[in-house]
């Protein structure tokens, strides 16, 4: 075997080691977002209330106010977007639609956890109101050991 022979052969192989992905790369899905709007007016309390019923969320609007498009955020750090909230509507929320900057998942637990699950201890609700945006603090109820 002469030598331009065994250098195409050996390309041929290190080829593909050498394209290929190395590391721990994110997937090409990973989208950076928003981190948490600190600088956000807070206002009163709503009576919006967000049970925790495994490894999802129910949210329900007891208020007289209907709310548009909104961000939904969890400890300060996890959000997730939703189409609105009209009065009386509940809405039913996987955990794990909820992700932080860097898009990681919050933890909501399950049989096959490997972690032990985030506690939900404050949830903000992000929406617009006549003077720009602001976070509405929801009522957290039906906390559980998960």
């Amino acid at each position: 075997m002469n030598h331009r022979t065994l250098a195409v052969v050996a390309l041929s192989i290190a080829a593909p080691l050498l394209l290929s992905p190395i590391g721990c790369a994110r997937s090409a899905a990973f989208t950076q977002s928003a981190p948490y709007p600190e600088y956000l007016q807070k206002l009163e309390p709503s009576n919006i209330q967000l049970y925790r019923s495994g490894k999802t969320i129910i949210v329900t609007n007891t208020t007289a106010t209907a709310f548009g498009p909104s961000v939904i955020w969890l400890n300060q750090w996890f959000a997730r977007e939703i189409e609105g909230l009209a009065v009386g509507q509940t809405r039913e929320l996987a955990l794990s639609s909820f992700k932080d900057e860097y898009g990681d998942e919050f933890r909501g637990g399950g049989f096959f956890a490997a972690k032990e699950p985030d506690r939900i201890v404050l949830a903000e609700l992000e929406i617009d109101t006549d003077t720009g945006a602001a976070l509405l603090p929801l009522i957290v109820v039906g906390q559980r050991e998960y």
